[in-house]
This record gives C-alpha cells, sequence and structure tokens, in this order.
C-alpha cells in the first residue's frame, strides 16, 4: 500500500529538479524545423512581377481541395512573363493540410512555404482563414 505512493513521490520529486520544458509564447518562440511548412507566400520574379502563369496544378494536385485561382491573360506582360497571370488565389486554411504538393507541383516556382506558423486571425469563423493574393504575396504589408 505504501510502496505505489512511494513510487509516485519518487517521480513527482524527480521531475521537480529538471529544468521546465514550458516555452512562455509569445514572448518566447522556440525554433522550427529547417523543413517545417508554414505559411504559404506567392513569389515575384526579379521585376517584381508574378512568377504565377495561372496554369492550376497547385488547385488540381491539393487534395484539401483548398486552393482556388482563376486564370486572366496579359497581353502586355504587365503582371507576368508568360502573357497570363492569377486574377484571383485562395487559400482556404481551415482546409489546407500543409502537404507541401502545391510547391511540389508547380512548374515555375511561383508557390512557396515559409516558416512561419503563426496564423492565428482574431474573431469566430473561419472566414478569417481564407487567405487572398494580396495576403499571400511575397511582398505584403511593408514585411
Amino acid at each position: 500500500m505504501i510502496g505505489p505512493l512511494l513510487k509516485g513521490l519518487r517521480v513527482t520529486f524527480g521531475h521537480l529538479l529538471k529544468p521546465s520544458v514550458t516555452v512562455k509564447y509569445p514572448y518566447e518562440k522556440r525554433e522550427v524545423a529547417e523543413r517545417y511548412r508554414g505559411r504559404h507566400i506567392l513569389k515575384l520574379d526579379e521585376d517584381g512581377r508574378e512568377k504565377c502563369c495561372a496554369c492550376g496544378m497547385c488547385e488540381e494536385i491539393c487534395p484539401a481541395d483548398a486552393i482556388k485561382l482563376y486564370g486572366k491573360e496579359d497581353p502586355e506582360f504587365k503582371y507576368s512573363d508568360v502573357g497570363k497571370y492569377a486574377e484571383y488565389y485562395v487559400i482556404d486554411y481551415a482546409r489546407c493540410i500543409f502537404c507541401g504538393l502545391c510547391v511540389d507541383s508547380c512548374p515555375r516556382g511561383a508557390i512557396e512555404m515559409t516558416q512561419d506558423y503563426e496564423l492565428t486571425v482574431p474573431g469566430p469563423g473561419r472566414i478569417n482563414l481564407i487567405k487572398d493574393k494580396g495576403w499571400l504575396l511575397e511582398k505584403r504589408g511593408g514585411e
């Protein structure tokens, strides 16, 4: 009867002497793994134009059906260097499983996953987890 009690106390006191594993997030942040797959970004070329040619490969391969895009012709090559760009590009992070297949399938390397894991949004509802092209572009909001 006293044996199990002493065994439990030994385990408890053993953990009291060990350093804490708790991270005081958001004041302290852990380092993420090198190959961590976080937030998506749409890449720009060296001229500041979008690399995405709206081929739809990322939308087609997404197992969660989280990506929607519509292409538009660009005869003046204002937005893209191939004559077509994604006028509408949306990722639903409520559906996304962060598998990275969209990145692997892109023939132009236009979509990339960063190590950013802070995707929380204010307020209830999943509408805040649907991110449009403006949020996904590489240079958004002065970042």
